[in-house]
């Protein structure tokens, strides 16, 4: 049996560990890497939150510290999920920008006007605008791929305009900065 196992090492050591290096190294991986690294602060506060909000106890228990946790959290639930909301509820938001900043560095560009526009690439795709109303329904988890490819698109037609010195010039009257 330790043969076996040692064997299967070797294969994996040699054909799939060399395959999964080059992967590593590919930019639009480690701008995703970066982009759900940049947004995990904000995912384990939402998770943190949820155990305010759902308690591990059963309704029925007796114990006091229990049942006051399933008290409060009855009573303040409103409140708790407010953070969860704004965390997990817009996950996408952190991730996007998270991406395009990456993605953005990596093609020498700056990495705050790429974030801004890998999450206004995802809006525009994402937050469709009806009813005077802007839906949220995918910036949370549900709009994750979306904001995967939105954000790599974004940054990467960016990083194509300023390299072909694409820009916008205005006539001398504006003021520089505009």
């Amino acid at each position: 049996m330790s043969s076996l196992y040692q064997s299967m090492v070797a294969v994996i050591e040699q054909s799939i560990t060399p395959l999964a290096g080059k992967l590593g190294q590919q930019k639009y991986v480690i701008a995703i890497r970066d982009g759900f690294t940049a947004a995990l602060p904000f995912m384990i506060i939402g998770s943190f939150m949820l155990v305010f909000i759902f308690p591990p106890f059963s309704a029925e228990t007796t114990n006091s510290f229990a049942r006051g946790w399933l008290d409060f959290s009855a009573t303040y639930r409103e409140q708790l999920m407010l953070p969860f909301n704004l965390s997990m509820g817009v996950m996408t938001f952190f991730i996007s920008v998270g991406i395009g900043a990456s993605l953005g560095r990596q093609f020498n560009l700056d990495p705050i006007m790429s974030g801004l526009l890998a999450f206004m690439a995802f809006l525009l795709v994402a937050a469709p605008y009806a009813d005077g109303k802007i839906s949220t329904q995918y910036l949370s988890g549900q709009g994750i791929f979306t904001s995967l490819i939105t954000a790599i698109y974004a940054t990467r037609v960016y990083a194509w305009l300023k390299q072909h010195n694409v820009t916008i010039r205005l006539p001398k009257e504006v003021p520089t900065g505009v």
